[in-house]
């Protein structure tokens, strides 16, 4: 699990890398000049300087699908300026100068209601059957489309239009509460997380096996 950074001032930077330090984060930075990609796995947060927003930095949408927050940095703050973001798609926004203190404080929030992405790995096989260590349950076409397609995405978060096709067209949301209540009755770990306005994100891990 990390914390992505893009565009940040570097006095900001080097607050951010400190604070994810305390509370025991990855910071990824990304340079799209220089060609820099952010990494696989899981990211919990994105910081983005709106004011320094370039025409190859991640746009707002895919800074969210890859992870659950996303961050405007505001040169400064003003109700146009925080208006703007939060109509652009932005989850929270910080002034910058960024603070330690207010970084440990979002940060450690964050970590701590998102469960660690590797809570539990599943297995599913060709016959229909989802087994944790412990225990196993069958699962239907719709159920393992829709397990198939997050497992495919780790850490992302997928709408809720692709997952619909996933699942031949099935209620999303009868789907996953179904699943649910099966990785609860197999003593996983493993969550299905609703995002709101975004889709769900799978924590844990599914690997499929033909047999």
């Amino acid at each position: 699990m990390y914390a992505l950074a893009q565009s940040l001032a570097p006095a900001d930077l080097e607050v951010l890398a400190d604070a994810c330090a305390e509370v025991g984060l990855t910071l990824a930075v990304t340079d799209p000049e220089a060609g820099h990609a952010p990494p696989p796995g899981a990211q919990l947060v994105a910081f983005h300087r709106v004011a320094a927003t370039g025409p190859d930095d991640l746009s707002v949408e895919e800074l969210k699908r890859r992870g659950g927050y996303a961050i405007a940095v505001l040169d400064r703050i003003s109700a146009t300026e925080v208006l703007a973001a939060v109509s652009r798609g932005y989850g929270f926004t910080l002034a910058s100068p960024l603070r330690r203190a207010r970084l440990v404080e979002t940060l450690g929030y964050l970590k701590n209601v998102t469960p660690p992405e590797n809570t539990q790995v599943l297995t599913l096989d060709g016959r229909g059957t989802l087994s944790s260590a412990a225990k196993s349950a069958p699962v239907t076409d719709a159920e393992a489309g829709l397990l198939r397609l997050l497992a495919g995405r780790p850490g992302q978060i997928v709408s809720r239009e692709e997952l619909g096709r996933a699942t031949g067209g099935e209620d999303v949301n009868k789907v996953t509460s179904v699943l649910k209540q099966k990785f609860l009755d197999i003593d996983s770990g493993a969550k299905l997380l609703k995002i709101p306005h975004l889709g769900f994100r799978l924590v844990g891990t599914v690997r499929e096996d033909a047999h």
